[in-house]
């Protein structure tokens, strides 16, 4: 299986315990070179922030948003201006539709890769990434282009937290606002050497994978989370460390403890003859382990959250919003530990946040979802000495 595999946190060894050595260190690191190269710059969003009534946020929390604006212009914001309107405005509704009609989502799904395979193929193709000194050709318009693109793919709640830096730009003469947009995207250039350096021999696979199954893409709505790049996976690592730090105390104060793993770390996958299938009980929260297969790890930490004192229901990585609801506790009382994989996890981080979830991201230490990554479906795993330890 590690041959089809675009990232694993265990490298050649039984578990990842050495990663979660590494990316602390690279956090340490990267905060101290943000604060010295940006600090001023994120100072003076954060005096925006509370002019304009909006949440506080820590320095972390400000300098990696500033981040992830530099890395998606980078990675995608030629992509995001060349897309026609025509084609954001449908992608974006039949996104919104998901959500209201959750019983229509394959179809739904369905009509997002026939759209999203229409777009002509001058607007498909491989583009060099922006550089720090192009900031001046991005401007004020190409953020808005990015947060367009953003929500016709089905990633509002990244569009919904990087509009607050859409309205701080506005503030700005066109200048300055440049100049923010350049020191973004440096800071991208940056992480892009150090992540590479640090990050890399974790995500040897990704490239290969994108080569191999990109002629099968055309028409799948999920194309753009598939073919995303080595520098987006070594940012969802950085990410769910960095939110973690920062949301730690509040998950930690909270009286109840949920975990939240995917279907694919199941033993047993939740379709096919009923013999063969998983047997987790549907509930509001999600669907709860019966025990039918002991080596199962979805089994496994369900028994160590009866000894530890927390719960675990297996859902979709899109329906925290789900949890949210059907738990009637968001505000406080419930803190929640999502495990996804390194592309979205630390995306969930912000999910929860803006739903009132004190949370902690725990990564997958490999893909293996049949939905994008593995279509036979390869039950993955994750680091239980980690989880212990988010758990407190």
């Amino acid at each position: 299986m590690t041959d089809r595999l675009t990232y694993s946190l265990r490298l050649e060894a039984h578990n990842s315990n050495s990663y979660y050595t590494t990316i602390a260190a690279l956090a340490d690191q990267w905060l101290v070179y943000a604060q010295r190269v940006a600090g001023s710059l994120i100072y003076d969003f954060q005096r925006f922030r509370r002019t304009a009534g909006l949440p506080e946020h820590t320095l972390a929390e400000d300098a990696f948003e500033l981040l992830v604006l530099g890395v998606l212009l980078r990675e995608h914001g030629q992509e995001a201006a060349e897309l026609p309107p025509w084609a954001a405005q449908l992608l974006a509704g039949l996104v919104a539709l998901q959500d209201r009609w959750p019983w229509a989502e394959g179809a739904i799904k369905a009509a997002r890769g026939f759209i999203g395979g229409l777009i002509p193929h001058k607007e498909r193709k491989d583009v060099a990434p922006l550089k720090n000194n192009q900031g001046a050709m991005v401007g004020n318009r190409g953020v808005a282009s990015l947060l367009r693109w953003l929500r016709a793919y089905g990633q509002a709640t990244r569009a919904d937290r990087l509009a607050a830096w859409q309205n701080y730009l506005k503030t700005l003469g066109p200048e300055s606002a440049q100049m923010v947009i350049s020191q973004s995207l440096a800071l991208a250039d940056h992480f892009a050497r150090e992540g590479e350096a640090v990050l890399g021999r974790y995500t040897t696979g990704v490239e290969s994978f994108r080569t191999a199954v990109k002629p099968q893409l055309r028409f799948r709505y999920d194309s753009e989370l598939v073919l995303r790049s080595r520098l987006e996976y070594h940012l969802g690592m950085l990410g769910t460390e960095l939110l973690n730090r920062a949301y730690r105390a509040r998950f930690l104060a909270t009286p109840y403890k949920m975990v939240i793993v995917p279907p694919c770390l199941r033993a047993r996958p939740d379709t096919g003859p009923a013999e063969g299938r998983c047997q987790a009980l549907q509930t509001t929260l999600g669907a709860k382990c019966q025990g039918c297969q002991p080596d199962c790890r979805v089994h496994q930490l369900t028994k160590l959250g009866e000894k530890a004192g927390f719960a675990v229901y297996s859902i979709p990585d899109d329906e925290l919003q789900k949890v949210c609801l059907a738990s009637g506790k968001a505000g406080g009382s419930i803190g929640v530990v999502g495990l996804s994989c390194a592309l979205t996890n630390w995306s969930a981080g912000w999910e929860a946040d803006r739903l009132g979830l004190p949370a902690q991201g725990l990564l997958l230490d490999y893909v293996g979802c049949r939905q994008h990554w593995c279509r036979q479906g390869c039950p993955t795993d994750t680091n239980f000495n980690k989880l212990q330890e988010l758990i407190g």
